[in-house]
């Protein structure tokens, strides 16, 4: 089994005018990013916002990638989701298009105990027929402990970690820990500021959006390192400090998609809804940015430019998916409890499923409507009103 590691990209996705997924310029950065020498490339990343993307617009994202790639270096799509079924199903789509792995994190939303967590990775692990890199990235899901990936390393299919916590001591005890237990296991950094002190101790590459902006510098500081040559990997690492704390000093991932964009990969409009404020925060820094990226390159790299200039034309090869339609009483997932807990991907009757356990009250649930295709707005309006009165009545 060929693992990847080394420089790996958690990409940033770039976005249209209208919020989706902009096929045209994620594969121009594809190009970009394959051009400057990473060794994989992981999409459906948290930085990628992949949770403002329905389960098909993650899929989208996958197929316009691996098609762009051509091989060329691995894929290693993200699987997170609040649910093992999501996750398995994104592992399976990831597996049918010959991606070589899949990065998965603890559920998130719902704070877990630690069993808890340690069984939805181990659930999805054992249900599927494909690499998995571990994910702890403690900002916005559950943690995944050093001693979780000790024990969760024994499982022939969990080749690695990417620890986002930005704690060396974390780190360390993964290290240490898991190569007790599988001498391959590859530790690889999710926080820039550490790729050389990790790799010094073992570890064996990162999974970092600023790989996916100053490829040059990721690729550099690992690289040098590989040859020995301490000194300038020293020195790369040092650099790049000042630009990611930039990066970083805005509503997260804001700052990082603003630098990409400087790159020449138009990002689109930001996804949330940022005050005046905030939007002039944002400019201000996309102008010191722009400044201290020049400076970068020109000083360590000199000769390349700042925007990356392609020599071909990317064009749109794919349809843009139609949401997930779902059939009223459908379970989408055969071992689902409750119906209506699939993230919108399925409706839901009042009646409940069949595996039901008896202690779930389902007293103050509200049957759903089944909407045709046709439906005129006056009746939208009633369906809502009724909607609404039907949850007050149950309250």
């Amino acid at each position: 089994m060929d693992i990847p590691e080394g420089v790996i990209v958690a990409m940033l996705t770039p976005f249209d005018e209208e919020g989706r997924v902009s096929e045209v310029e994620v594969r121009r950065f594809v190009d970009f990013l394959i051009n400057k020498g990473v060794d994989g490339l992981f999409p459906v990343a948290s930085c990628g916002e992949y949770t403002h993307m329905d389960m098909a617009e993650r899929k989208f994202l996958i197929d316009v990638v691996v098609d762009e790639a051509q091989g060329r270096v691995p894929i290693i799509p993200g699987s997170g989701a609040t649910c093992y079924h999501k996750s398995i199903e994104m592992a399976n789509y990831a597996k049918e298009k010959g991606c070589e792995a899949v990065v998965l994190h603890g559920p998130y939303f719902f704070q877990n105990a630690q069993e808890v967590v340690e069984g939805h990775l181990r659930k999805v692990a054992e249900s599927v027929d494909i690499p998995i890199f571990l994910y702890n990235i403690p900002f916005f899901a559950n943690e995944i402990t050093p001693k979780m990936a000790e024990k969760l390393c024994e499982m022939p299919n969990v080749v690695g970690i990417k620890d986002s916590s930005g704690n060396m001591v974390n780190v360390m005890n993964l290290l240490e820990m898991t190569r007790k237990i599988d001498p391959d296991f590859r530790v690889l950094v999710g926080a820039e500021e550490i790729m050389l002190p990790a790799l010094m101790m073992g570890g064996k590459g990162c999974m970092t959006a600023t790989a996916g902006i100053m490829p040059e510098f990721m690729v550099g500081v690992y690289e040098n390192f590989k040859n020995q040559n301490i000194q300038n990997a020293y020195n790369l690492q040092f650099a790049i400090l000042s630009l990611i704390r930039e990066m970083k000093s805005v509503n997260f991932p804001q700052g990082f998609k603003e630098a990409l964009d400087l790159r020449g990969i138009k990002v689109g409009p930001p996804k949330m809804n940022y005050p005046e404020s905030s939007l002039n925060k944002i400019s201000d820094l996309k102008t010191r940015l722009e400044l201290e990226m020049k400076n970068l390159l020109d000083k360590y790299f000199t000769g390349i430019p700042l925007k990356y200039r392609a020599d071909k034309q990317f064009t749109q090869k794919y349809s843009y998916p139609a949401p997930e339609p779902g059939k009223v009483g459908e379970k989408k997932y055969p071992d689902c409890l409750v119906c209506g807990m699939c993230d919108g991907d399925v409706e839901c009757k009042v009646a409940p499923c069949e595996n039901m356990p008896d202690n779930i009250d389902t007293s103050k649930r509200v049957e759903t409507e089944k909407l045709s295709d046709d439906i005129n707005e006056d009746q939208l309006k009633e369906i809502i009103s009724n909607t609404i009165k039907k949850v007050l009545e149950n309250n």
